[in-house]
């Protein structure tokens, strides 16, 4: 078994530095929009205020601070398994990879995927009418996710990781909300 799990991390491994470095044969002409991307619209303080007020501005309070509640706990999470996981960034562990850019911390998961997930995976969910929130939020959360690969801060699994915690999280909010808090607010009433 210990053979399998092996042969397994070496096939991801191989399969993260060759994803990775197609992505950064792009060359230096996406540099601006993947920070743009990783530092501006995807960067989840950026996004989780952007949301807040803008939640806040067109009276809807209650997702406004639903948004602040699962980024806080989204965060905890996030720091939590990046301290457990204890993986260094692709530049720091392979010199072929070009830093771009360079962030402290561990690498796995994706704070940046992981967030954007969440963050605008729970905006799409409270507003499923809207066509262009929802596939607007699908597009933000796959170049986000791309940039961070572009600048070298990721490897495509870290990625991946982030995107998958992030839905793990989005499906714990949506039972709190259906399974705890529907009944309670019936209660109220």
């Amino acid at each position: 078994m210990q053979a399998v799990y092996h042969a397994f991390l070496s096939y991801s491994y191989a399969f993260d530095v060759e994803l990775l470095s197609l992505v950064q044969s792009i060359g230096p002409s996406w540099l601006s929009v993947a920070k743009f991307l990783s530092h501006g619209v995807g960067s989840y303080p950026i996004m989780v205020a952007a949301f807040f007020v803008a939640l806040l501005l067109i009276d809807k309070w209650r997702v406004a601070l639903e948004i602040l509640v699962i980024a806080a706990v989204s965060f905890a999470i996030l720091l939590s398994a990046k301290y457990y996981f204890h993986i260094e960034r692709p530049y720091v562990i392979d010199s072929a990879v070009i830093a771009y850019d360079n962030d402290d911390g561990f690498a796995l998961p994706s704070g940046h995927a992981l967030m954007s997930m969440v963050v605008l995976g729970w905006v799409a969910h409270r507003h499923p009418k809207s066509r262009v929130l929802m596939w607007g939020s699908i597009a933000l959360i796959l170049l986000v996710g791309l940039s961070r690969i572009y600048l070298g801060v990721h490897y495509p699994s870290q990625v991946l990781a982030g995107w998958v915690f992030g839905i793990l999280i989005l499906y714990l909010f949506y039972v709190i909300d259906r399974r705890l808090w529907s009944p309670f607010q019936k209660n109220l009433r």
